[in-house]
């Protein structure tokens, strides 16, 4: 299976690509890269957790466009999942692969939890992004106002959302 990703044909949500940022964001996902879990083979972006991406995340959150809880989200994809597949047999193969989700994860995870993520990221790799955030679940919980509840995995669901805090990984770059 090797890297599922190759970062330079990955398309982004088309206000990124219209406004010329997408390329940069793919370099910047590039640029820092970790293997999921020890034992596995698939490599995701590491994104530091930078004031413009913890702003991003917290402004998803309350426009609601934040989905916690693996559960939850894993349950979401899968029915978002039906719906794609029968819409996409009636579209062209140019239209479809585009990334329209994000699924962030902290670094405190068990290799389990890991693993799982990984069969997600495969199962929805034609719109599902995954990233592992250079902080822990309790500082993740604390930036989108759950308290001292850890937060381990988040879903951004909202093409502007996640266009939103892919363009905060370039943000104050330049």
């Amino acid at each position: 299976m090797g890297n599922l990703m190759n970062w330079s044909a990955l398309r982004l949500p088309r206000p990124l690509e219209s406004a010329g940022s997408a390329e940069k964001i793919r370099e910047a996902l590039a640029a820092s890269t970790i293997l999921l879990w020890q034992e596995g083979n698939l490599r995701v972006p590491l994104l530091h957790m930078s004031e413009p991406l913890a702003e991003a995340l917290q402004r998803a959150r309350l426009q609601r466009r934040i989905r916690f809880g693996f559960e939850d989200i894993a349950g979401r994809l899968a029915a978002e999942k039906k719906g794609i597949d029968s819409l996409r047999q009636k579209m062209t193969s140019q239209e479809q692969n585009r990334v329209s989700r994000l699924l962030l994860f902290s670094g405190d995870g068990a290799q389990r939890l890991y693993r799982h993520i990984g069969q997600i990221l495969i199962e929805h790799r034609r719109r599902l992004l995954g990233c592992r955030l250079d902080t822990d679940s309790k500082t993740l919980g604390k930036l989108l106002g759950a308290g001292s509840v850890g937060i381990k995995v988040i879903l951004v669901e909202h093409k502007d959302a996640v266009s939103d805090v892919l363009r905060a990984l370039v943000d104050g770059r330049e």
